[in-house]
């Protein structure tokens, strides 16, 4: 048995999810009503995390007497929305790559909407009286090696030549260690619109506001078969709904679909809580609302709690033959460890602060790691969203936004944005596929590790490293649905 702590600390964590097992604030919902008739919809949403409940605000919005039905296989943000580290940002951080895709006008549409939709997300969190810590002071990426700052400033002179020189602010090595706490760091970027959030607590209160709009949320209630046509029958394990359209916002086990399975890598994000500890966050220069990651592939990222933990992550981790779903994607004893060891290397003063929690969560990586909204298969009603690629919090808002339209077949900016595609990369069949992922993440890995310690990586590493970008011809497939 592994037992993942700080070095001198003694203390094994709890396998649990600090915001719901270590915030009091959070408890379970007492109205939970499991699906176990047969009924209608207009709409009916798969998936009761951020994107599922937004989805289903947003419809509320536009056309109050739609009629809405939302599934969850458990409770609402019980899934990624809950089990995430707390980051909350738009999409500029994406600006170089979006400016590449999707041109500069497109591009500017959406870091612009995705702002709006952060805008929105703190005035519905003010204005409904969401207890969830939710706070704007602006992000930190840094980087502990030259090769690191260099990609992690690649954006900055990308956003001034567009006219977006305001996003972001350059940090030299003294001010990056001082706000930090990493002795290590070179420089960093602030990215100046960005926060933090309790995201258990954003999602009991979306959940609130969904069930006041009129929805008819359906907990404990995972769907086990769907039909690809229109209305569509959807059934769970104890009842069943047939709807007009449908919105699938189920993140990661959308890998498990057919149609989507070689579009998404699933990678685990671990995460640990500590105890409080505000003397030490204060001497590392933590502030609230302010969250904290480094510039690696493998990413830790941080935050400091309303209640004056660390809580602290790394992306990366065991992989499913398949995309497919694993236990290790939420608790894994190993990866716990080595997340604690990379804590006290990158900000020795936490060594000694005891952990009180370790989680994971699978995440829906993309290989070009933005979201996009699609419709299954081409079926004309089955709409859905993918690849936030560790970045969900905030742009879940405008996905929302887009699936709403899309599903209220809408013309609008929202239902014609860039994000609105067919698949845009295709992963190899298996098991191509799984050998490559773990040939790929350990190149990563001497990579980003011979960088930090100066040297220059190893050119076969370098190469593999590259192919995380490469998509692969979609080829034939072996699936098929009914329309």
């Amino acid at each position: 048995m592994v037992n993942a702590e700080l070095p001198g600390t003694g203390t094994a964590p709890k396998a649990a999810v600090f915001w719901f097992d270590g915030d009091e604030r959070w408890t379970p919902p007492d109205d939970v009503t499991p699906l176990t008739t047969t009924t209608t919809a207009d709409v009916c949403i798969v998936g009761g995390g951020f994107t599922g409940l937004w989805s289903a605000l947003h419809i509320k919005r536009l056309s109050p007497g739609t009629d809405v039905v939302l599934l969850e296989r458990e409770f609402c943000g019980s899934g990624a929305a809950g089990r995430n580290g707390g980051w909350v940002n738009g999409l500029e951080q994406d600006l170089a790559d979006l400016v590449e895709r999707f041109g500069e006008e497109a591009a500017l549409w959406l870091v612009d909407a995705a702002d709006q939709a952060l805008d929105d997300m703190a005035r519905t969190v003010e204005q409904s009286g969401i207890d969830c810590d939710l706070a704007f002071n602006g992000g930190l990426s840094v980087a502990t090696c030259e090769a690191h700052l260099e990609g992690a400033t690649a954006v900055v002179p990308v956003a001034r030549a567009v006219g977006r020189g305001d996003l972001f602010r350059v940090l030299a090595a003294e001010e990056a260690r001082a706000q930090s706490g990493c002795p290590s760091a070179v420089g960093a970027v602030e990215v100046r619109r960005a926060g933090s959030v309790q995201p258990a607590l954003l999602a009991r209160g979306l959940r609130r506001l969904a069930v006041e709009a009129g929805v008819r949320v359906h907990e404990m209630s995972p769907v086990t078969r769907f039909e690809r046509r229109r209305p569509s029958l959807l059934e769970t394990s104890a009842g069943s709904v047939v709807a007009d359209r449908v919105v699938l916002a189920t993140a990661s086990w959308l890998s498990g679909l057919p149609e989507l399975r070689r579009t998404l890598f699933v990678i685990p994000s671990s995460v640990l809580a500590t105890a409080p500890c505000p003397e030490t966050l204060d001497a590392i220069g933590w502030q609230k609302g302010r969250p904290w990651a480094d510039a690696r592939v493998t990413v830790h990222y941080g935050q400091r709690t309303a209640g004056d933990r660390m809580v602290f992550g790394r992306g990366g981790g065991r992989l499913g033959f398949g995309g497919r779903i694993i236990p290790q994607h939420f608790h894994d004893e190993r990866e716990a460890l080595d997340v604690a060891g990379d804590l006290g290397a990158l900000i020795p003063a936490m060594r000694g602060t005891p952990i009180g929690w370790r989680w994971a969560g699978p995440v829906d990586r993309a290989q070009h790691g933005l979201p996009w909204v699609g419709l299954l298969g081409g079926a004309p009603s089955i709409h859905y969203a993918a690849g936030y690629s560790g970045n969900g919090v905030g742009p879940s808002n405008l996905v929302g936004r887009i699936l709403a339209s899309r599903a209220l077949e809408l013309d609008d900016e929202h239902a014609a944005c860039p994000l609105v595609s067919d698949p845009p990369t295709w992963l190899p069949m298996e098991p191509v596929r799984y050998a490559g992922a773990l040939a790929v993440r350990k190149a990563i890995k001497r990579c980003e590790d011979a960088e930090g310690a100066g040297r220059r990586p190893d050119p076969v590493s370098r190469r593999l490293r590259r192919a995380i970008y490469v998509s692969m011809p979609r080829g034939v497939e072996t699936w098929r649905f009914t329309r």
